[in-house]
């Protein structure tokens, strides 16, 4: 009876102890959850993290090696030199003369298709059925749907006093996506016209929460902004949910490649279209540089702004609502020649300006001037931004840029790659070769270089 008693007395004792030990456990965790916002920021590094973009590329298909080695081994496997011996007597040269004299022509000349013909043949000759028509409509929806993690809406939001004295929010908002996360805050990229209210800015992310943001920089040229929103105001929940999105490379995009539009093409927030590049032309030129220019040819609502993906989902670029051509076609700005830019501005910089629109010298401007000054190499000026800073210097249309800061420039790039290492307000040298009467001289001007 007392060994009974004291079995029950020992079971209660350790069941009290697993009770504590899960009740601690809870108020912990418990604890934990609920003061992580408060010291986050107090623990936080205030160290800013470097942001760099990496675009996205279908790496290359090889053959395994081991398959490769061990296929070759037995083709080039040679007999011993018994076995050769063996088998050169055994065949007289008589009988190897008579089955090769026999053997007809029609036996060693075999004719072959190239594979690319079959396949082509075969695609022409497939008769595609609404099954087909299923399968790629459910995997371009995949495809729009990953996106919407990334997807956002940016606000700026005024708060005005009515009549009767209540306060009144107005304001504008755009699409947004985000394009990157550091361990201190989720980054989007917006457009500048939402940020011109001057009002609060605040970001919804998918599902509908709605946090605070502020502007990181603006690059009033290309009409872009990226806005950010610390990690340590967004819920544990609401971080696993929300992703950035995969860059892609726009630089491959060809004439006929379809794309997805998403944002708000339909002129309301979460929808998506899908389209095709319409037209593509290289080496057009812009303010202080180079881009491919390229047409798409999808019909949206530019109210609200729409980012373009590839059918891989990554994003290659954004529509340009300033730059229909025509109904059903837009604009679009390739991420790829943007993409220093987004990188500068992502970390809180503004991207170099100086507000020259030039190309390289080629044979069709060189051989339409005979004097022998005339430089052969260097970036020939169309023209200036008025109230840029190459503008205000004094810089004037068709002059030769041969220098920037001692650099010697032969080509767009050589350009892009001196105006990176400048920074605004910073006092730079234009070089350029002027035409002074019948000849041309060389000229150095003084330039404050500014931020886009």
């Amino acid at each position: 009876m007392g060994r009974k008693e004291g079995w029950k007395k020992t079971t209660r004792h350790y069941i009290r102890i697993a009770f504590s030990a899960l009740l601690f456990g809870v108020l912990s965790a418990g604890t934990f959850a609920a003061t992580r916002p408060l010291f986050s920021d107090f623990f936080h590094n205030e160290e800013q993290e470097t942001v760099k973009f990496e675009t996205g590329s279908m790496p290359e298909e090889t053959e395994p090696e081991t398959e490769i080695g061990s296929e070759t081994t037995e083709e080039v496997t040679e007999p011993s030199e018994a076995e050769t011996t063996e088998e050169v007597t055994e065949s007289p040269e008589p009988e190897t003369t008579e089955e090769v004299t026999e053997a007809p022509e029609t036996d060693t000349a075999v004719e072959t298709v190239p594979i690319e013909e079959v396949v082509r043949d075969e695609v022409r000759n497939y008769e595609y059925n609404i099954e087909d028509y299923k399968r790629l409509n459910n995997t371009l929806k995949k495809v729009a749907l990953s996106a919407d993690y990334a997807l956002t809406e940016v606000r700026s939001r005024v708060t005005d006093t009515d009549l009767f004295g209540e306060h009144v929010k107005s304001g504008s908002s755009a699409s947004g996506v985000i394009i990157a996360r550091t361990s201190g805050e989720i980054l989007i990229l917006t457009t500048d016209s939402v940020l011109k209210d001057a009002g609060d800015i605040e970001v919804v992310f998918y599902g509908g929460r709605t946090y605070s943001a502020s502007v990181k920089a603006v690059d009033e040229t290309d009409g872009i902004a990226v806005v950010t929103v610390p990690l340590s105001t967004i819920t544990f929940r609401d971080s696993q949910v929300i992703k950035n999105i995969e860059i892609g490379d726009s630089s491959m995009l060809q004439r006929g490649d379809m794309i997805l539009a998403v944002g708000a093409p339909a002129g309301a927030y979460g929808s998506s279209t899908v389209g095709s590049v319409a037209s593509v032309s290289y080496d057009e030129i812009q303010v202080d540089g180079y881009f491919k220019d390229m047409i798409a040819d999808v019909d949206i609502d530019p109210k609200y702004g729409s980012f373009v993906i590839n059918t891989a989902g990554e994003l290659v670029g954004w529509l340009d609502s300033d730059e229909s051509d025509a109904e059903g076609y837009h604009r679009i700005k390739g991420i790829s020649d943007y993409i220093d830019e987004i990188e500068t501005i992502s970390n809180g910089t503004r991207y170099p300006y100086l507000g020259i629109r030039a190309q390289e010298l080629t044979s069709d401007i060189t051989d339409e001037i005979t004097e022998a000054d005339f430089p052969k190499e260097g970036l020939y000026i169309q023209s200036c931004v008025k109230n840029s800073p190459a503008y205000n210097a004094g810089i004037q249309n068709g002059d030769v840029l041969v220098k920037l800061n001692d650099e010697e420039i032969k080509s767009i790039s050589d350009y892009e790659t001196a105006l990176r290492k400048l920074t605004g307000e910073e006092q730079a040298v234009i070089t350029i070769i002027r035409q002074n009467g019948s000849g041309y001289q060389e000229a150095d001007f003084s330039v404050t270089v500014a931020g886009r």
